[in-house]
């Protein structure tokens, strides 16, 4: 008797797919789809489903490729791995601007007055309180608070020695 598989074993298969191929990415800048299944194992359905799992967190994206090639490298939005202290005053300010809205930070850095240093700094805290999620739209990352976050709720700060990702 076919037994079919669970919700979490499609989870569990789904995570361990999405190792594979964060492993394979970190080895070089850029991969096409078809070499990046070759080198995984994985069936191309299932390379597809992990890279679209990694494409919503935001650890991957997709590069311009030729033709109809899909071609994938690791997602760097430029964040610092900063400890999860207490939001200062200019991360606030950001998290307020960003209620509501998406942008880039030099665009925000703009609208702010102030400068894209302390920004990414801001953006950089509200990271590790796992607050914003960003989007690759070309070269441009674009930030937005995550779906969830209401303004003044601040998540609980990663342990000492874990790594928050960009979400």
């Amino acid at each position: 008797m076919f037994n079919p598989p669970t919700l979490e074993d499609l989870q569990e298969t789904r995570r361990a797919n999405e190792k594979l191929v964060l492993r394979a990415l970190e080895s070089k800048p850029e991969w096409v789809e078809t070499e990046l299944a070759k080198t995984t194992g994985l069936a191309l359905s299932h390379l597809r489903a992990a890279l679209a799992s990694l494409l919503d967190q935001g650890r991957v994206r997709r590069l311009p490729g030729t033709g109809t090639r899909a071609v994938y490298g690791l997602a760097d939005p430029g964040l610092a791995d900063v400890p999860a202290t207490p939001l200062t005053e200019d991360a606030k300010r950001v998290r307020d601007y960003l209620e509501g809205r998406a942008d880039s930070a030099l665009y925000m850095s703009e609208q702010l007055r102030m400068t894209r240093e302390d920004v990414m700094k801001a953006l950089s805290l509200l990271n590790a309180h796992g607050m914003i999620t960003c989007t690759f739209v070309g070269s441009l990352v674009i930030f937005r608070l995550k779906e969830t976050q209401a303004i003044g709720q601040e998540q609980a700060p990663v342990p000492a020695g874990k790594k928050k990702q960009v979400a």
